[in-house]
């Protein structure tokens, strides 16, 4: 409270000439002066206002001042409030012993000294502005510490979320990384080398941009600028783009970057751009809702369509088409390859996982399969184009039929559903929708599968804590054991929710 702010102080006496007395000794306090005639007028009042210090006079018909002051210590507003008593009788210690039992603070008897009175009051009254100024400072200090606790849990929140994601963001690129150098081929080992690099290359100019912006996004003219700039000479008309100012978000921005080096990189050796006067226009817009962007080569030699679609034509299609929801035309023109790469501006964002914990169960040691899985089906749901190309490979390598592989729930859920498979293999987080209705359609069909991911083990709900999981980057070990697990178990799990456990 302020120290300008008036305090009440109660005068209880049945004799209103004393009550006057008081009031004149008191005024030049400066406080608020509550005048009552009884010990009853007292308690109404005390039950409207507080009140800094009573002075209570302890002869009175109705209730004396011992009564009056053990009532009002009853009552919690009051337990610790100034009780100062006034008699004209002489008090003996035991009297005086009674009234502190009572409750009271002080005593003053008649004849009343204006001096002592007001000297003693003033004490009460300043002590009690003092509490309560201290009170309402510890109350603030209690609210202040509340909110910057508060800030403390959303930062350090916010922290773990973050940390979390670039968890998440650099075990995923390690998978697209170990895929690329699985999915990779070439007829001599320089070969080899250089079209890993090349598209390890084309990934961290993608990466770049985007942590340039901390992950917002990347600017389509500059993703293009930057994956062209190796092909450019110094004619300024060789490669040309134009289009308007688009920010992609991540996940079409690192798709994107891989597509545009794999058609760089044919038509450096195969089209426009491996003659002297080839030309490479690239445009692209949005209309109604799609991005689209034409590759037109022209001026280079004669082009003839593949007999069979190589590395780079699959991995464009299986990431524009599969991974985007977008689509892939290709034209071989004879004058120069013409491609269109269409995707929906709203192709999704990554969400964190919000689910209970589970303990994470280590993969068990690789098992020789020795051929039993030949002819069992999988049911791959992945949504990133190269690892689910990796994934296909390793399975059909395994001895498996790949069914898939699936990039959304809505697929997955109808594949999950028409069951013509024996076992899954599901990435749990499919464009920021996990993937878990899935799962439940598969428990309830007892149909095996294990959980795929790049985030934490321990952020997967608590009803799959028998699931195995397999973090990316995975190895072909991880799923050889897995699946090896599932075999040796064999009959004594096919009444389980579960049939099988890690």
């Amino acid at each position: 409270m302020a120290k300008d702010e008036r305090v009440n102080i109660l005068l209880v006496d049945d004799q209103p000439a004393k009550i006057l007395s008081y009031e004149v000794i008191l005024k030049d306090l400066g406080e608020n002066l509550i005048k009552v005639t009884s010990g009853r007028q007292a308690l109404e009042q005390l039950l409207k206002a507080d009140v800094a210090v009573i002075l209570v006079d302890v002869s009175m018909p109705d209730l004396d001042g011992f009564e009056l002051a053990a009532l009002i210590r009853q009552h919690p507003r009051f337990e610790t409030t100034a009780i100062i008593f006034v008699s004209a009788v002489h008090f003996t210690d035991i009297d005086r012993l009674r009234g502190y039992a009572m409750g009271a603070v002080d005593y003053v008897p008649v004849p009343v000294i204006p001096e002592v009175l007001r000297a003693k009051v003033r004490v009460f009254v300043d002590l009690y502005r003092k509490t309560r100024q201290l009170r309402e400072l510890n109350d603030e200090l209690e609210h202040r510490v509340a909110e910057r606790t508060a800030e403390l849990e959303a930062s350090t929140e916010r922290q773990s979320i973050l940390a979390r994601e670039v968890d998440h963001r650099s075990k995923n690129a390690l998978a697209i990384v170990q895929s690329i150098v699985r999915l990779t081929r070439a007829s001599d080992v320089p070969g080899y080398v250089t079209a890993l690099e090349g598209r390890i290359a084309a990934l961290s100019r993608a990466h770049g941009l985007l942590s340039d912006s901390r992950w917002q996004g990347a600017s389509i003219g500059k993703l293009i600028e930057e994956e062209l700039a190796p092909y450019r000479t110094n004619a300024a008309e060789r490669i040309v783009a134009d289009g308007p100012d688009i920010l992609l978000r991540p996940s079409s921005a690192q798709t994107l970057a891989l597509a545009l080096h794999e058609l760089a990189t044919n038509a450096a050796k195969y089209g426009s751009l491996s003659t002297a006067g080839g030309r490479v226009r690239i445009k692209w817009g949005v209309d109604d809702g799609l991005l689209r962007i034409n590759w037109a080569e022209s001026n280079g030699p004669p082009v003839e369509a593949p007999q069979e679609g190589g590395f780079g034509t699959k991995l464009i299609e299986a990431s524009i088409d599969g991974q985007l929801g977008g689509s892939t035309v290709f034209d071989w023109r004879a004058k120069g390859l013409q491609c269109t790469l269409t995707m929906p501006r709203n192709d999704g964002s990554e969400e964190h996982l919000n689910s209970s914990a589970v303990i994470p169960k280590p993969i068990p040691e690789a098992i020789d399969l020795s051929g039993e899985c030949e002819r069992s089906r999988v049911l791959l749901v992945e949504d990133e184009a190269l690892i689910g190309m990796m994934m296909v490979d390793i399975l059909q390598e395994l001895g498996f039929s790949v069914l898939g592989p699936v990039t959304n729930v809505t697929e997955a859920a109808k594949a999950a559903n028409q069951g013509n498979f024996d076992y899954a293999v599901l990435d749990i987080n499919l464009k920021g929708e996990l993937v878990y209705p899935v799962a439940d359609i598969l428990l309830a069909s007892k149909l095996p599968f294990l959980f795929v991911t790049g985030y934490s083990t321990e952020r997967v709900d608590n009803r799959y804590a028998q699931v195995p999981i397999i973090q990316k980057p995975l190895q072909k070990q991880d799923l050889q054991s897995a699946f090896a697990r599932t075999q040796a178990q064999g009959a004594a799990q096919a009444e389980s929710a579960f049939p099988f456990s890690p």
